[in-house]
């Protein structure tokens, strides 16, 4: 799976390298595309937030989050530290990210074992969650009180997402400290992909996240393979109906993202 970010007339294709940052990057997805949705007023753009909240919840329940972002926000303020410790200059910005990478921690700490509770509470709401890889399994005779909901003024079905994902919110704040980070670890290197083929060596080097930018004019999507020793990126024709490497060369741009 990649992740797709577009920059003014650049496309910015991202890579996880782990499972962790694999995790972090689906529930940044998830987290913005609920934001994004619970700003709307009609029931459909509702009714897509929820079941993209209960995916977030999900994700989160299968997997020690809250655990890893906590290591990954004390190692990033560990570094911090020592840049203070040894006179390195330390700019008034990553002053403030410490101060937020404690608030962050505090929150995180706070957090109740199981932050989907609030959604677990409501019968009608766990009924929908159950529901909701069914084909068509969810409409009014199933499920009458989430019909009833959808016919709730707007503002009344946003406050109820707003109370909803509030117990997840200090996750999306630290993954995205720790992502924001992780993506300035590393400046963009211009690069030349040979009949759309391109192999780099590690020398050693452990990355968490490739980022590969290519001009929106260019017809190709990026395709990538890694292991410790090296990374292997082919560019695939747009247009072909089935996966087929593309014969010219190709400019791009990489980022080797390491915290």
């Amino acid at each position: 799976m990649h992740f797709i970010l577009v920059v003014d007339s650049v496309i910015v294709y991202e890579f996880p390298l782990n499972e962790h940052v694999r995790t972090l990057l689906k529930l940044e997805r998830l987290f913005q595309q609920t934001l994004q949705l619970m700003k709307q007023d009609t029931p459909l753009a509702h009714h897509t937030a929820l079941t993209t909240l209960f995916c977030l919840m999900e994700i989160n329940a299968r997997n020690e989050v809250k655990t890893d972002l906590q290591m990954d926000l004390s190692r990033l303020r560990q570094r911090l530290n020592l840049n203070r410790e040894s006179q390195q200059p330390l700019p008034d910005r990553q002053d403030g990210i410490i101060q937020q990478i404690d608030h962050t921690l505090v929150a995180l700490q706070a957090l109740p074992a199981r932050i989907d509770q609030v959604l677990r509470e409501r019968e009608w709401l766990a009924a929908i969650k159950q529901r909701a890889n069914i084909p068509g399994g969810i409409n009014e005779f199933d499920v009458p009180y989430y019909h009833y909901w959808q016919h709730l003024p707007a503002t009344q079905r946003r406050a109820d997402l707003v109370s909803w994902l509030a117990p997840a919110l200090p996750v999306y704040h630290a993954l995205d400290l720790v992502l924001r980070h992780l993506r300035e670890s590393a400046q963009p290197v211009a690069l030349l992909a040979q009949q759309g083929l391109y192999q780099q060596s590690l020398n050693g080097r452990h990355g968490h996240l490739l980022r590969i930018g290519l001009g929106s004019d260019e017809p190709v999507v990026p395709e990538t393979s890694a292991n410790r020793h090296a990374i292997h990126i082919r560019f695939l024709s747009f247009a072909s109906p089935t996966p087929t490497c593309c014969a010219a060369n190709i400019e791009f741009q990489l980022c080797f993202c390491s915290p």
